[in-house]
C-alpha cells in the first residue's frame, strides 16, 4: 500500500496547491495547537478528498470538467469539516514533517478507501420501497 501512497500524496498535493493562493502552502509549517487538524479528522477528510478527486477525474475523462464546480465541491467538503483549504494544505505540510506518522495516517486512509471499493452497494429491502414510515406499516 505504501507504493500507492507514494503516487497519491504528490498528486493530491499538486491539485490542492494549484488551487491555493500563491506562496501560501508551505510558508509557515509550524502550526499553533488550535490549528492542527486531529489525526482522526484528517484521515476522514483525506478519504473524502480522494473520493471527491476520483469523481472529478471521472468528469474530466468524460469531458465534463468545470473548474467552478470543482472549486465549489472542495469548498463544500472543507465547510463540512469546518476547515479552510489553506488550513488543510498547511496541515498536510505539518503532518509530512513526521514521515513515519504521516505514512501510518495514509495507510489507514488507503485501507478505508480499499474497504469502500470492496463494499457492495446497499440493496433496498422491501420496507424501504414503501412511501410510509415504518411506524405506519401494519403489524402482524
Amino acid at each position: 500500500m505504501r507504493h500507492i501512497a507514494a503516487f497519491m500524496i504528490p498528486g493530491l498535493l499538486s491539485v490542492l496547491l494549484a488551487c491555493s493562493s500563491p506562496g501560501s502552502a508551505g510558508d509557515n509549517v509550524a502550526l499553533p495547537a488550535d490549528s492542527v487538524i486531529s489525526e482522526k479528522k484528517m484521515m476522514a477528510l483525506l478519504v473524502d478528498v480522494h473520493l471527491l478527486e476520483g469523481g472529478l477525474m471521472l468528469q474530466r475523462n468524460k469531458g465534463e470538467q468545470d473548474s467552478k464546480w470543482n472549486q465549489e465541491a472542495y469548498r463544500k467538503l472543507f465547510l463540512r469539516y469546518h476547515v479552510t483549504r489553506s488550513q488543510f494544505v498547511r496541515n498536510i505540510a505539518w503532518y509530512q514533517k513526521d514521515p513515519k506518522n504521516f505514512t501510518l495516517i495514509y495507510d489507514t486512509v488507503l485501507q478505508r478507501l480499499d474497504r469502500l471499493r470492496k463494499t457492495p452497494p446497499a440493496k433496498p429491502n422491501a420496507l424501504n420501497k414503501s412511501k410510509k414510515p415504518a411506524s405506519a406499516l401494519p403489524h402482524h
